[in-house]
């Protein structure tokens, strides 16, 4: 119990300092760059969630496994995959 209340705690601080750092005119310069804004919405809804669907069948992952990695992979990036491309 409190070791899954102090990992919330942790999640909560984690996410919440990521977001306090968001420079509002990086951010509306970044939405008007449609190059860019095209290519993420391409590769986020087009090829990673084929990328997921060619795995499972390569591998011929059981049912579990298979569902798990197409819902990853067709699921949008949250506050984490602003981390790994600011970063």
């Amino acid at each position: 119990m409190i070791i899954e209340l102090a990992g919330q705690l942790l999640l909560f601080a984690l996410v919440f300092g990521m977001s306090a750092t968001v420079d509002m005119k990086a951010l509306v310069a970044q939405m008007k760059n449609k190059k860019a804004m095209l290519t993420g919405i391409l590769l986020q809804f087009g090829i990673l969630p084929l990328l997921g669907f060619i795995v499972v069948k390569t591998l011929e992952l059981n049912e579990t496994m298979g569902i798990t990695l197409l819902v990853v992979t067709s699921s949008p990036g949250g506050s984490y995959s602003n981390w790994c491309v600011h970063t």
